[in-house]
Order: structure tokens, then C-alpha cells, then sequence
């Protein structure tokens, strides 16, 4: 696996430390948005309307169903319709945080380490239980799909990325890989992604001069790719960096307002399909984040302070538009932009049809 060159290890972070202040949701007609940040209570925004529609608690998003923890209880919330629709009582001893779920919401993953040993405990609604006991305080959460338990491993230098067969109920003994690349991965994962039909994993990393990449994780078949963004020198202007999925999943964008680069990654062959440049911003160490609108033609991108729509099939990106943006996401027409600005009050920037 590529290393990120010049980068500083550290830590992945794990899918709720890693979530975005957005998730969108029922095929981009709602929009969840955690102002407070990911361990905040969860606003639904109308995208027809900008109005919101429900709160939910706090809690971990796979696919439309969101997994909030209350001490042993577990409850699973429908986050398109705001209804509670399932829940279970976690009959664990000892302190277990909830880290994660399945890549479809219907498993919840929690986790404890202690005495050099690290507890992972996948639990379903009405109580099923799957315990896995690895050795070490080393193992963290990355993903669920199936059968197929993703973790990551710490190291001096790095991190990995390790499979769990739990239809085997075995640790792979070789971490996933680029072919012909090292396993080690350094840097800082920074923001992720999946793609709508569950199949990838797609997560940002930043290394400590400022290079950039995504880590393509295919949950199905159980490989991962790195693919190197352009930019290098200013990490300040690496995390404006922010991913944005065609609707059909079949193209990334990853755009950095800091760098000035828009970046077309074909999902399915890992690799970079064009890029073209446009004038760079302000660079505030602030993580970027992107809405595409509902034709596909435009993508709207923020580093929190102002706006830029991007239209990718001109190779055009028009001036920044100064405006607070803690989340953002396109009206189901097409022809607003809704803003969660300044105190989370929502306003809306014109953007034609």
C-alpha cells in the first residue's frame, strides 16, 4: 500500500471520529447535519425545503439507519422517516463504546481494551452478539460488510489495514495491499466516504508536508488501492481537500480549495481519470467539505469560510462566494444551495437550474 510520502504517522481515525458534519440521505432528498461535530445530537434538513424535518440522538450513520448508545441500550433509528425501529440491550461487563457500524446500519460495533487485549462485540437488533478477542491494545474499528470485519492495526511507523473472516472466525494473516506496495500506511485519515451501493470504502489521507491520497477499500471483494492526490508542501492547504461521489458511484471528485485542484478518480479502475486547476484560496486548516448537485453537473465545495461551485464537465470553477458553512447539500431542484451557517441557521444561495 502506498505510503503518503513525507507523511507522520499517527492514528486512523475511526468511521465516527473520521464522519463528516454532512451525511445525505434517501437519494439526497434529506441531509443529517452535526453541527456540534459527530458526538452532537443529529439535525435533519429538508433539502425541497431547507426546513428541518426531526432531531436524532447522537450516533453512528450506516447507510439511512443511524445507532445511538445509551449505557447498555442500543437503538436504531430510521433517519430518513425520524421513527425508532429497533433496539437491544448490550449484555457485556465492562465499558464498551460503540465505534461503528456495518456498511447497511443493521449491525453495531463496540469495542473495550484492556489487559493487553482488545474486545470487539457486533451486535444486532433484539440482542444477537458476536464477540472478537484480538491480542493487543493496538486494534481499532474501519468497516463492516457481510462476513468481512476490517480493522485497523497500529504500529510504530503506521498503521495497517487487517481482514476478520468471521464466517471463519480468523485474522487473515497478511494485511491488505497494493500489490507490489508496502502494507505500512502513514499519515492521518482525515474524511471517508462510501459509495451508494456499499461497495467502497473511500477515506482521505494527509501526510505531514501536505501530500494528500484516498485509500479505495472494496468492501466486497476484500482489496485496497491507494490512489496519490496532486498537491505537496502546505498541509494547511491538503485538508481543504474534500470528496464528493458522482451519482452513480462510479467517479470520486476530490477537490482542494487550498491547492486549487479538481481531481476525477474512476472508482472502479483506482486510478486518477483527469485534473485540472483553478485558483487557490486561503489556506485555514479547515477539513473541506462538498455536495453534488442532483444532475451531477455541479459540485459545491467549502473550507467553512466560502463556497465554490465547481461544474467539472467545463473545467470551471466560479469565484468564492464569502459564506459561513458548516454543512451544505443542493435543493432537490437543483437551483438553491442550502447553507448551515453562523448558530446552525440555514440559508440558501442561488444557483440556478
Amino acid at each position: 500500500m502506498a505510503a503518503v510520502p513525507g507523511a507522520a504517522a499517527g492514528a486512523a481515525c475511526s468511521p465516527l471520529n473520521c464522519a463528516p458534519n454532512q451525511v445525505p440521505l434517501a437519494g439526497g432528498k434529506l441531509l443529517a447535519v452535526r453541527a456540534g461535530g459527530v458526538d452532537a445530537n443529529v439535525r435533519v434538513l429538508d433539502l425541497q425545503t431547507g426546513k428541518t424535518r426531526w432531531w436524532l440522538p447522537a450516533g453512528v450513520f450506516g447507510g439511512n439507519l443511524l445507532v445511538h448508545k445509551d449505557g447498555a441500550l442500543l437503538t436504531w433509528f430510521d433517519a430518513t422517516t425520524g421513527a425508532r425501529v429497533a433496539s437491544a440491550v448490550a449484555g457485556l461487563h465492562g465499558s464498551f463504546s460503540l465505534i461503528g457500524a456495518s456498511l447497511d446500519g443493521r449491525r453495531a460495533v463496540l469495542a473495550r481494551t484492556e489487559h493487553r487485549r482488545t474486545t470487539f462485540v457486533i451486535v444486532t437488533p433484539f440482542g444477537r452478539q458476536r464477540q472478537i478477542v484480538l491480542g493487543g491494545n493496538t486494534w481499532s474499528f474501519d468497516a463492516l460488510a457481510g462476513d468481512r470485519l476490517y480493522l485497523i492495526r497500529a504500529l510504530r511507523n503506521g498503521y495497517q489495514v487487517r481482514l476478520y473472516d468471521l464466517e471463519r472466525n480468523r485474522l487473515d494473516p497478511e494485511p491488505l495491499k497494493d500489490p507490489g506496495e508496502s502494507a505500512l500506511i502513514q499519515g492521518i485519515a482525515w474524511q471517508r466516504i462510501a459509495s451508494p451501493d456499499g461497495r467502497y470504502l473511500l477515506t482521505l489521507y494527509l501526510g505531514g508536508e501536505g501530500n494528500a491520497m484516498v485509500h479505495e477499500l472494496d468492501l466486497r471483494a476484500g482489496t485496497a488501492r491507494c490512489i496519490d492526490l496532486p498537491g505537496a508542501g502546505d498541509f494547511g492547504a491538503a485538508t481543504s481537500y474534500a470528496l464528493a461521489l458522482a451519482r452513480d458511484g462510479r467517479t470520486l471528485w476530490a477537490i482542494s480549495s487550498g491547492y486549487g485542484r479538481v481531481v476525477s478518480i474512476d472508482v472502479g479502475s483506482h486510478r486518477v481519470r483527469s485534473q485540472f486547476s483553478f485558483a487557490p484560496g486561503p489556506r485555514n486548516g479547515v477539513a473541506g467539505i462538498a455536495a453534488t448537485a442532483p444532475d451531477g453537473k455541479r459540485i459545491a465545495v467549502s473550507d467553512a469560510q466560502r463556497v465554490w461551485l465547481v461544474e467539472p464537465e467545463r473545467r470551471y470553477v466560479a469565484p468564492a462566494i464569502p459564506h459561513v458553512a458548516i454543512a451544505l447539500g443542493f435543493s432537490t431542484d437543483g437551483k438553491r444551495l442550502w447553507v448551515v451557517g453562523q448558530r446552525s441557521r440555514v440559508s440558501s444561495l442561488p444557483v440556478g437550474a
